[in-house]
């Protein structure tokens, strides 16, 4: 009888110890929270099961990609690639850059934007990253996972959850069905950082102002018998009365609770040199995440004795991906548009076959990205398991109707110049805009007005009508108390019109075709010995100019560009009458 009691005990303690399940919560924290690659790293190489996983902001994102089916090997080699720091950055790749949809450079250093339907409100900027490429890469890499689970986390590789703070009805959200590739994004929109996105009518950013570390959902949603905790946040101070931007972060962010909740529970709390926004050298904040993990594994080790073998999990995770559908997009829906914007995006984005891979379809997608009538555009890839392909659904919002610029040129020399700019959006079957342009100064003074269309052909082609008049008064710099005023020595006036017309050769080659009739009129003195009464000379040239240009550009900046090059070659045709009035 006692070796049957003994018998059952044992029984139940190793079901006790079979059923154990865990749960890992990953908190925000920016570039610091890849710390988390880490952590994950140190209990699968210890054979530690993940068997929930639950996260905001950077949480969100890491957890994500593991509900995906990356190992946190892959995580660890993907955020040290060009790609993922310069999504971090807000940039594009500089292979899909568009030279024919970039503005010939100016002199603005700063613009301001408005819409004339809201009474000439303006915008600040809510973003300071661009977040086109974040979403694209991201739809390639959530779409398959998210598809094959059904849209449904409890059936990705690990179940999942991530929250997101819903500004319109100011609450935490947690997600646990639907698109996991707009679930991270919604929950990694760092206020100003990325922009925000709307689901279903509601504006999500960021999870951490809310909730930046979901051990309560982890606890309501899942109920595992022990939780892990990977946290490198905390609460704000206090606001200071003089500190603004404390006072900002109190009225935006909630008290958060970086406790694990249960009693069987460890927290890990990694410390690190990276920074909040530094991306760059991902290895510091990985490396340190593994040895704060390695530290608690002791402790962790004895709680949890169930094991999973490594070889076990990578059998699960390759069965995972080999049965996710191919990233394959078929149909193409336009939102947030009129019928006429919609055709020319549709036309921008035609192709021959019925379906198309993400690699093809990416060059076009940036290229049409690259429209300065086109402010922001979310791509959406729902599965059609029928068609074995993904619908794909583009959210786009237009750019501001009018853009007002600043700028110009300033010297320790007397050639000072101030410029304005101004730029009317006229987008429909066509993306076109009105720009006029005005630079004021004493040596040099000039206006310039132009239209330039965009046609949605198979070719990009443009047409640009344009206006320009310049004047450049060569004066004399110093003079003394008791010097004569004189007239400028020479003053070269240029009024020309015409029409450009060009074509896009790829992504960084351009060419130009330009016919314009012109006229310039130079005033000069034949001596440097005159005086005020002295009548210049006046030499007049009437032409008409026409010529081709061929050009390619990569350069990064518009002004001291340290990378990419430039090259053009050009013909020109002049013909005109030269008229002297001595």
């Amino acid at each position: 009888m006692p070796r049957s009691l003994l018998s059952f005990l044992l029984l139940c303690a190793l079901s006790v110890v079979h059923g154990q399940r865990v749960g890992l919560v990953l908190s925000g924290g920016g570039a610091v929270g890849l710390t988390h690659i880490g952590v994950i790293q140190a209990l699968e190489e210890n054979d530690i099961p993940i068997d929930y996983i639950t996260g905001s902001s950077m949480g969100a994102l890491i957890g994500g990609m593991y509900a995906a089916g990356l190992s946190p090997w892959e995580m660890d080699s993907l955020f040290s690639t060009d790609l993922y720091k310069i999504m971090a950055e807000g940039g594009i790749e500089e292979h899909f850059e568009y030279h024919f949809k970039k503005d010939h450079p100016d002199a603005s250093l700063i613009s301001l934007k408005f819409d004339l339907d809201t009474a000439l409100q303006t915008s600040l900027p809510t973003n300071f990253r661009n977040p086109a490429l974040l979403d694209f890469e991201q739809m390639r890499t959530f779409g398959p996972a998210s598809a094959l689970a059904g849209y449904d986390m409890d059936s990705l590789f690990v179940p999942y959850r991530c929250v997101a703070s819903d500004l319109t009805d100011q609450r935490s959200v947690v997600f646990g069905k639907g698109d996991l590739a707009q679930a991270v994004r919604a929950s990694m929109s760092y206020p100003f950082y990325f922009k925000p996105i709307s689901v279903n009518g509601h504006l999500m950013m960021d999870g951490g102002l809310y909730n930046n570390f979901p051990s309560d959902v982890m606890y309501n949603d899942f109920l595992p018998d022990i939780i892990i905790g990977s946290n490198v946040a905390n609460n704000s101070a206090p606001p200071s009365e003089d500190d603004l931007l404390s006072q900002l972060r109190a009225m935006m962010q909630e008290h958060t609770d970086y406790s694990v909740i249960c009693e069987n529970g460890v927290i890990i709390e990694p410390r690190t040199t990276a920074t909040l926004f530094d991306f760059s050298d991902p290895s510091v904040a990985i490396r340190d995440g593994y040895t704060a993990a390695m530290e608690r594994m002791p402790e962790i080790l004895a709680q949890i004795q169930r094991r999973t073998p490594k070889g076990e999990v990578q059998a699960r995770r390759a069965s995972f991906r080999r049965r996710s559908p191919l990233m394959v997009v078929g149909d193409i829906s336009i939102h947030g548009l009129t019928r006429s914007q919609t055709r020319y995006i549709a036309r921008s984005l035609e192709r021959r076959d019925r379906t198309i891979t993400l690699d093809r379809l990416k060059p076009m997608y940036f290229r049409l990205i690259a429209d300065r009538n086109i402010a922001l555009m979310y791509p959406k890839a729902t599965y059609d398991k029928a068609a074995d392909h993904f619908d794909l659904d583009i959210y786009v919002k237009t750019e501001k109707d009018l853009e007002v610029s600043f700028g110009g040129m300033f010297s320790s020399r007397p050639i000072n110049t101030g410029m304005v700019g101004l730029r009317y959006n006229l987008f429909g079957s066509t993306s076109a805009r009105l720009e006029a342009n005005s630079y004021f100064g004493k040596f040099y003074t000039a206006g310039q007005a132009k239209l330039r269309a965009d046609l949605s052909t198979a070719v990009p082609l443009y047409l640009e009508p344009v206006f320009t008049l310049h004047r450049w008064d060569h004066f004399r710099s110093f003079t003394t108390f008791f010097d004569e005023v004189r007239p400028s020595f020479v003053v070269i006036r240029e009024a020309w019109g015409g029409l450009n017309a060009g074509m896009g050769l790829g992504n960084k080659g351009l060419l130009r075709f330009d016919a314009k009739m012109a006229e310039t009129k130079d005033s000069y003195y034949q001596t440097v010995d005159f005086t005020g009464q002295d009548t210049a000379d006046v030499t007049s040239f009437r032409h008409f100019t026409s010529g081709l240009l061929l050009e390619r550009n990569s350069l990064n900046r518009k002004q001291h560009a340290n990378a990419g090059g430039a090259l053009s070659a050009s013909v020109r045709f002049i013909t005109g009458d030269e008229e002297t009035d001595l």
